[in-house]
């Protein structure tokens, strides 16, 4: 009887066993190192800019968008060229809309294959107002 429940152990334990492996090898099926697309939608603003220096700098980023509104302090394109200099093989490609302008006609290119999108686009406070008032 001892044998007969040993065997009935090993059977149910098979499954759990292949199943952990199938799981292993999934994970490690992910995309290599260099190849993820960010995008950083409002990265030529104050916060963008570092942000999308430090996602041009990482080593599992192969393609980085910048994305911002026309009005930036800063073009996207100027600061995807800045970045494009840095000693890594990142693409850097900068993408600007007109405010007012339909984003669903300006965000396909740059949105299409991201594995991150990063948002760290917000509005600046004008004169006097207080964090509360944004």
């Amino acid at each position: 009887d001892e044998p007969k429940a040993k065997a009935k152990a090993k059977a149910k334990a098979e499954p759990k066993a292949k199943a952990k492996a199938k799981a292993k090898a999934k994970a490690k099926e992910a995309k290599p190192a260099g190849n993820f697309k960010v995008c950083v939608c409002g990265g030529a603003g104050g916060i963008g800019q570092p942000l999308s220096l430090l996602m041009a700098m990482d080593p599992n980023v192969g393609e980085l968008c910048i994305f911002d509104l026309n009005i930036a302090m800063v073009p996207p394109a100027g600061v995807a060229t800045d970045l494009s200099h840095i000693e890594r093989k990142c693409k850097v490609t900068g993408y600007s809309m007109e405010v007012g302008k339909n984003p669903i006609d300006h965000l396909e290119e740059c949105l299409t294959g991201c594995h991150l999108v990063l948002v760290p686009a917000g509005v600046p406070r004008k004169p006097g107002m207080t964090r509360d008032d944004l």
